[in-house]
């Protein structure tokens, strides 16, 4: 499935990448779409502090838009259609947050790794978008 379909499944109403407006409410949808995911799943686990503060990094940084990498993103030059290297970044962000419906406790920190792994890929997407 490519990556955009993959978003507007699992996103109603997901915008897309076509305009400013579009780029900058997906970058939300997709942000938050993780972030419920990473919350619920920590709430069905009990997490050492040491991992508990990792998860609140994690979940500080999804609440916002990177400002140096989203303002030149917002402001780029339209993209392809599909979104390019974004929306394959966002697809695996979307991806990730399913995984943590099926994960243990046992698997939180490894899959917190995994998912500051995909944070840092979708803000180096989203800067050579914006380098277009």
């Amino acid at each position: 499935m490519e990556p955009l379909d993959v978003l507007h499944s699992k996103i109603p109403n997901f915008p897309g990448y076509d305009d400013d407006a579009s780029r900058r409410h997906s970058d939300e949808y997709v942000r938050s779409y993780l972030g419920e995911a990473l919350t619920e799943y920590a709430a069905r686990c009990q997490l050492s502090a040491e991992v508990q503060a990792r998860l609140d990094e994690l979940v500080l940084r999804l609440e916002f838009a990177d400002p140096r990498s989203f303002a030149t993103h917002h402001n780029a030059a339209r993209h392809a259609d599909d979104g390019g290297a974004v929306a394959t970044a966002d697809a695996a962000a979307v991806e990730l947050a399913e995984r943590a419906r099926t994960l243990g406790p046992a698997a939180m920190s490894d899959y917190l790794d995994d998912v500051s792994a995909v944070l840092d890929e979708r803000v180096a997407a989203i800067r050579a978008a914006a380098l277009r």
